[in-house]
């Protein structure tokens, strides 16, 4: 800054282009809010919550995870795919478990062999990956519907990996489901445990429904990542992601 100003006067001209740098930057961000809210397309819009019925993109996974704090309007979610089910909730004296707000899965388009309890968000990832991801693949690969997904459960007051002592895990909260299989309509039945990593029909599916898993829910683990997984994947919202 020029000598010929004061050092009254240039602190002054930096204090105010600190401000006109607040302002610039703060005004931008509130102009890039505005554009998404009112611009963009819903199914690209993170604000808006997710439609089951819409393809996957690159803000599914966000729009999901937003749903956690937001049971009402996660249930209208769900409601609007069509699936049948109701709300439910899990009490538990045991510190770190229970589910408070949840539903039961009770039909949608592929059977599980049962109810199945899971917080709100998990349940729309599930729908939408049966939907989007389960499906399409079957198609693909095996020329053939999926009628029932096998599983391990989903609620269980439990540490990680059945540990005796360590952190909580999803399927203590009811965040997580263990998948072990698919029936397929024309009799066939694959295993995570049997077909996972083989050059087959069966393998390429199991490939795709893993991977296509990793979008919507935030952790995805399989048999690549460690042995206590050779016979399932372990799908979980959780807040911090993982894909493996």
């Amino acid at each position: 800054m020029p000598d010929r100003f004061s050092p009254r006067i240039r602190r002054a001209l930096a204090a105010a282009g600190i401000v006109f740098r607040f302002v610039l930057f703060f005004g931008g961000l509130g102009f890039a809010v505005w554009f998404a809210v009112v611009w963009f397309p819903d199914a690209y819009n993170p604000f808006v919550p997710p439609d089951i019925r819409d393809e996957p993109n690159i803000v599914t996974g966000l729009k999901l995870r937003g749903l956690a704090d937001e049971y009402d309007i996660c249930v209208s979610v769900v409601r609007a795919s069509g699936t049948k089910y109701r709300r439910d909730s899990i009490a538990s004296d045991s510190e770190g478990c229970g589910m408070p707000q949840g539903l039961t899965l009770e039909q949608s388009r592929i059977s599980y062999g049962g109810g199945i309890q899971l917080t709100c968000p998990a349940t729309a990832a599930l729908l939408m990956w049966e939907r989007h991801v389960v499906a399409p693949a079957a198609a693909e690969h095996l020329g053939s519907e999926v009628t029932r997904v096998r599983h391990y459960g989903t609620y269980a007051c439990r540490n990680v990996n059945n540990a005796q002592s360590g952190r909580r895990s999803g399927h203590a909260r009811g965040d997580a489901i263990d998948i072990s299989g698919f029936d397929l309509e024309d009799g066939r039945r694959i295993s995570v445990l049997d077909d996972w990593g083989s050059d087959t029909p069966e393998g390429r599916f199991l490939a795709a429904v893993h991977d296509g898993a990793c979008g919507l829910f935030s952790t995805v683990l399989g048999p690549d990542y460690n042995d206590l997984h050779a016979n399932h994947f372990h799908f979980e919202m959780a807040r911090w992601g993982i894909c493996r």
